[in-house]
């Protein structure tokens, strides 16, 4: 049975390697949620390098070592105006991702190093307000990511999954005044059964509990090309099982991030930003993350 649990609020960030089921599984950053014009195209590119430490275990720090990852994707979307008069936008999503990950500590000692392309994630969104002139905006997506990645079960450090995920999430961005912008994102998440998941040299079904989070970003205008942001993310439950037993409770964990955003051009972004996780019950910890994204739009 699902373990009882309280969904968290607060919210930033996505999860890279499979070691680390703590975090929102659907990343976003600020202007994800701005509608594009009917037939607008989007791509957008990712690297990202993640240090992860612990694992903690009921809010006791194991000290087992460390994993460092290095995550390089590609999104790529396209918008279309539905509805009378186009008062609504679709807009499907396809990502492809590659991650190159390795452990220290003892952690080292059961897991080598590991790269290799991730799970494929296809999915879309739907834009049920679309206030252009106000920049105000708001949506539901849903993205589903199918054991496509790079998985070998004699390991336990992976690129890939090996189970597929569902995620239903929304959005919501509103303008504060002149210069400031606030973002909302909850979530919810389903996952598959892995049944090749390793543990002490067998392998083992790994089963996992819906798992909730939710996103925040406050942004701000220094300048019309030039802004700054603080996010804030809780996750909750998404406590694991192997083959039906307890194994891993829920993460209940914060994150916290600040970056910056620049308008390089009239279609193209770049993106900086760093994240780390403030508290964390069960799992491993985000000690350290480092993001650079760039979009180019093309009409």
């Amino acid at each position: 049975m699902p373990s009882t649990c309280r969904p968290t609020l607060i919210a930033v960030l996505l999860v890279i390697v499979p070691l680390s089921c703590d975090a929102a599984q659907s990343d976003f950053f600020p202007t994800d949620y701005v509608a594009l014009e009917n037939g607008q195209s989007s791509i957008t590119g990712y690297a990202v390098r993640q240090t992860l430490g612990g694992p903690w275990k009921n809010d006791i720090n194991l000290k087992y070592g460390e994993a460092t990852a290095n995550l390089f994707a590609v999104r790529a979307t396209r918008h279309f105006s539905v509805g009378d008069q186009g008062q609504y936008t679709v807009g499907p999503v396809v990502v492809l991702s590659g991650v190159d990950a390795s452990a220290s500590g003892t952690l080292a000692l059961t897991n080598q190093p590991v790269s290799g392309f991730g799970d494929l994630r296809l999915g879309g969104a739907f834009w049920f307000h679309v206030d252009r002139a106000n920049r105000e905006y708001a949506l539901a997506a849903l993205l589903v990511s199918l054991p496509t990645g790079d998985y070998r079960a004699s390991q336990q450090l992976n690129v890939g999954e090996n189970r597929v995920k569902t995620v239903l999430s929304l959005g919501w961005m509103r303008p504060l005044g002149e210069r400031w912008v606030f973002d909302l994102a909850p979530e919810i998440a389903f996952f598959g059964d892995n049944p090749q998941y390793r543990y002490l040299g067998s392998n083992r079904r790994l089963s996992q509990d819906i798992a909730y989070a939710v996103t925040t970003n406050l942004r701000y205008k220094f300048t019309p090309g030039w802004h700054g942001y603080v996010s804030a993310q809780a996750n909750g439950c998404g406590a694991t099982q192997l083959d039906g037993s307890p194994y891993l409770g829920a993460p209940d964990n914060t994150r916290l991030a600040l970056g910056t955003l620049l308008f390089t051009s009239e279609n193209t972004q770049v993106q900086l930003r760093y994240a780390q996780d403030l508290q964390t019950s069960n799992g491993f910890r985000n000690t350290s993350e480092f993001a650079l994204r760039w979009s180019v739009f093309i009409r």
